[in-house]
């Protein structure tokens, strides 16, 4: 992969109200935060890293500890997650963007850069992980243009991120294809309740120990 060639976006501007209001890019498995382990799997492979994110006091604090790290808010404020992909994907700096959602606690640098080279070869417009018959926007790659399609779609009164996904040439990557080149399903996992929470902890616990799994 060149350097330059891929920005990851983080969408961290929900409510988190499933969550109780709770921030859950905050959240910890482990020793780490969601953030922080999505951060540090994106610096395997992005030089440039751009959180969205409404919260002001979220946004001091990772400035402060992220300093390399862009913020941005959304241009159209309470339009949900779409507007998080137009303002992320409008400030890349790269051709293309690795998407991931801050409730998604399993990022994999090395399934992104494998998804990352689909899109080069097939000359399409996003390669969409499709785990359990469902698309999954969050943990897939994208060219960055379709931020625009993004914008069409909200200036349309279109929220929803499945209408703007069904706008492009996808290459939809199953999950026997991931699981055989090497990479688990678990990258699609979120955690919206508190329930799935705590048995996203429970599994974590019971969890081989690895170096790059459990510092």
């Amino acid at each position: 992969m060149r350097q330059g060639e891929l920005t990851t976006v983080i969408l961290a501007g929900g409510e988190g109200r499933r969550m109780g209001g709770r921030n859950k890019a905050l959240l910890t498995l482990g020793r780490e935060t969601i953030i922080e382990r999505q951060l540090r799997e994106a610096a395997k492979l992005s030089t440039d890293v751009v959180v969205v994110a409404n919260d002001a006091r979220f946004s001091e604090q990772l400035a402060a500890a992220y300093p390399g790290v862009r913020i941005v808010s959304d241009a159209y404020a309470g339009e949900g997650p779409l507007a998080g992909v137009h303002a992320g994907f409008r400030e890349a700096r790269s051709p293309h963007v690795w998407l991931l959602g801050c409730d998604q606690p399993y990022p994999s640098a090395s399934a992104a850069e494998y998804l990352l080279r689909l899109l080069s070869v097939e000359q399409a417009q996003a390669a969409v992980p499709l785990i359990g018959g469902n698309l999954q926007p969050f943990h897939a790659v994208y060219r960055q243009e379709t931020g625009a399609i993004a914008e069409e779609r909200l200036l349309a009164g279109s929220r929803r991120l499945l209408h703007w996904l069904e706008r492009l040439e996808r290459r939809e990557v199953g999950a026997d294809e991931l699981l055989a080149a090497g990479h688990s399903t678990d990258l699609a996992e979120d955690i919206d309740t508190p329930e799935q929470y705590e048995d996203a902890i429970a599994r974590w616990a019971a969890r081989p120990l690895h170096p790059q799994q459990r510092s």
